[in-house]
């Protein structure tokens, strides 16, 4: 499907704003920018840090503030902060918002409860896309809250769809499930990498032929996964000889339970994600 163009209202509000300027934002940024969905100039992007302004304003032409409020006055608002820092932002963005705003949550663990009630406004999607969105190779999940019409719903369609896959969930279980298998895998493939690699040296290997070996024999196994719709386990069988090498080292990834362990890590990484998102708000502090 073609995306629409996320295009400035006559009114001259911004037609996207970013509270946090980040990786994730700078990829959405990037991903956005560059496919045509919006120009430069008509992105306006809220961070704190004066030297992340100065990057994002100098690589993507975008414009900065240290002012949240105006970059929350524009059409579609991407929450873009960690999640320690959400509680916040909530309370200086309660109650600010224009009606017509439409809200896209990247925030880790933060419900869409907590963001609608946080924010004194209806319009929210709460969104999950992890680090390959980068090279706009992202999966993403995501679910609007109630009232959403048909042309919000095909925006973030749109936003989310610049950076990679998009799926929309009925449930919004499945966006946090989600953020405990995909948002972190980036991070438990690079450690695997990274272990593989270590292990090709300790056998003598110069570093870079181990690198070669190791991230060229992972991007290959990838592509013939997503090439043949094999299943995994199908595709680790063929290589997988009776009484072969491959088994042996199969046997001892088992004894050392990297399976019970991969299981613990993403388990660990919902449950953190979860009490991240339950960050109380303080009505007295509310500005």
């Amino acid at each position: 499907m073609t995306a629409d163009p996320i295009e400035a209202v006559p009114s001259q509000r911004p037609a996207l704003g970013f509270i946090g300027g980040g990786v994730m934002a700078e990829a959405l940024i990037a991903a956005v920018t560059e496919g045509g969905l919006a120009a430069p100039g008509t992105i306006l992007v809220g961070e704190v840090n004066e030297e992340r302004r100065r990057v994002l304003r100098e690589r993507h032409g975008v414009q900065v503030t240290a002012d949240n409020l105006a970059a929350a006055a524009a059409e579609l608002v991407v929450l873009a902060v960690k999640p320690q820092h959400l509680g916040a932002v909530l309370q200086q963005l309660h109650g600010r918002l224009p009606s017509d705003t439409l809200v896209v949550s990247i925030i880790a663990g933060a419900r869409l409860q907590t963001l609608c009630e946080g924010l004194g406004h209806p319009l929210v999607v709460r969104a999950m896309p992890n680090t390959p969105a980068r090279v706009r190779m992202a999966v993403t999940f995501w679910i609007a809250s109630p009232g959403l019409g048909k042309p919000a719903l095909l925006r973030v369609r749109s936003l989310l769809g610049a950076l990679g896959t998009e799926v929309e969930v009925a449930a919004e279980a499945g966006v946090e499930l989600a953020t405990g298998l995909a948002g972190p895998m980036p991070a438990f493939v690079f450690l695997l990498i990274e272990a593989f690699i270590d292990a090709g040296v300790a056998l003598g290997l110069p570093r870079d032929q181990a690198t070669l070996a190791t991230v060229e024999s992972m991007r290959g196994s990838l592509e013939l996964l997503h090439r043949t719709q094999e299943s995994p386990a199908a595709l680790r069988q063929q290589v997988t000889s009776p009484g072969g090498a491959t088994l042996a080292g199969l046997k001892v990834l088992d004894s050392a339970g990297v399976r019970e362990a991969m299981s613990a890590a993403v388990r660990a990484v919902h449950e953190r994600a979860l009490e991240l998102g339950q960050l109380p708000v303080d009505p007295s502090k509310r500005g």
